[in-house]
């Protein structure tokens, strides 16, 4: 490709960027590519509307070194992997939840909101008993759902040393809360 060329294709990708052109054109495609990855048609739709968020946050910046379509496949790309991210952390804390036989009910009777609520203050309790270096990684994690690199940019830690404390807090909630456990293993998050 000369630089003649290059600059005409450049110009020509300049008028072309605008939003509008974008969703146009590529709306339906990048929707498509998001259900793929993600399997479920609501989640595609705010994958899609997030792409082109992101796209039109950075149509400053791009340079027609990649083609638009490409361009915007490795956005949404990694909208859906970020979607993917919190699906998966909202499945181990359920899951953990479940273990420890704590995810809450739908409380149809005043006994069982007051059960529930027994149980909440339980789970706080036990979360405030642990000391800093164990409470802040697990509200991190479990409440503001940060995965353990973002965890570790946080606090300032080396990813092994947020693995090791997120570990020690579960092992000991599960013995604190052993009572409310009908079962006797704890789950991990060895696959992050």
């Amino acid at each position: 490709m000369t630089f003649l060329s290059h600059t005409t294709h450049q110009e020509k990708a300049n008028k072309e960027l605008t939003i509008e052109f974008l969703v146009r054109e590529y709306f339906s495609y990048i929707h498509r590519l998001s259900f793929s990855i993600l399997d479920d048609n609501s989640e595609a739709d705010d994958a899609a509307q997030e792409t082109f968020i992101h796209a039109h946050q950075a149509l400053s910046g791009y340079r027609a070194e990649a083609e638009l379509k490409t361009w915007l496949s490795a956005i949404a790309i990694n909208t859906c992997r970020g979607k993917l991210r919190k699906r998966k952390t909202r499945q181990v804390l359920s899951s953990m939840l479940q273990v420890l036989h704590l995810q809450r009910l739908p409380s149809t009777t005043p006994e069982e909101r007051i059960l529930q609520s027994e149980i909440d203050r339980s789970i706080w309790a036990a979360v405030d008993n642990l000391d800093d270096k164990h409470r802040i990684p697990v509200i991190l994690r479990y409440v503001h759902e940060f995965n353990v690199p973002e965890i570790a940019r946080i606090l300032h830690l080396n990813q092994g040393t947020v693995h090791s404390r997120l570990h020690y807090a579960r092992q000991t909630l599960h013995v604190q809360l052993g009572h409310l456990n009908p079962r006797k293993e704890v789950p991990d998050e060895s696959s992050e």
